[in-house]
């Protein structure tokens, strides 16, 4: 019965060395996993702060654009109305 004992020792101890080796590769794993998370995280907010900056450059262009049309459009009446005084005919 002695030996029976021993082994069961020997073997439980096997067991456990194994299980701490399983424990130890899944922690390295999910370190791994938390390390690639973080740089995913990192690469979405550096593309939204690019998203961003780009967005406010459109903005800011449909702004100049809609600033430029308001005021050829005034340029054109203005023309018109001078051509109409005048008496010039403008030909488009």
């Amino acid at each position: 019965m002695g030996d029976d004992v021993a082994t069961s020792k020997v073997l439980q101890e096997s067991l456990d060395k194994f299980a701490i080796k399983i424990i130890k590769h899944i922690d390295q794993q999910i370190t791994g996993l938390r390390n690639d998370i973080a740089k995913i995280d990192a690469n979405y907010e550096h593309l939204i702060g690019t998203l961003d900056t780009f967005l406010k450059r459109l903005d800011n262009i449909e702004a100049d654009n809609a600033a430029r049309d308001a005021q050829l459009a005034r340029l054109e009446r203005w023309i018109e109305q001078i051509a109409v005084k005048t008496g010039v005919k403008l030909e488009y």
